[in-house]
């Protein structure tokens, strides 16, 4: 597993997501007949994937008269994971505060 696969399953990307996530990096913006021919992922499967993706920050959806899916830039994914190490050494430091006044 790649260290950028690693890290956005470590943000909350499944695998597969990640999969589609890198799949979308290296195409910069698909249509999802076009993903889905690269991920050999059905469309079915791939729309509530995407949207998952779409929630979470690292695709954009591009509204034209044919929607098209765009990877977001890695240094923002860069910034996910500095948060959500920022989150989890919070949250351990809530915890051993915790843990201490007990």
């Amino acid at each position: 597993m790649s260290k950028l696969k690693k890290g956005l399953v470590v943000i909350g990307l499944t695998n597969l997501e990640a999969d589609v996530y890198l799949k979308l990096l290296k195409l910069k913006k698909a249509r999802v007949s076009q993903l889905a021919k690269a991920t050999k992922i059905t469309r079915t499967q791939l729309y509530p994937l995407l949207e998952k993706l779409v929630k979470k920050g690292v695709v954009e959806k591009i509204d034209k008269k044919v929607i098209i899916y765009k990877a977001v830039e890695t240094d923002k994914i860069i910034s996910l994971l500095h948060k959500w190490k920022r989150e989890q050494l919070n949250l351990l430091n809530d915890i051993e505060s915790s843990l201490e006044k007990k």
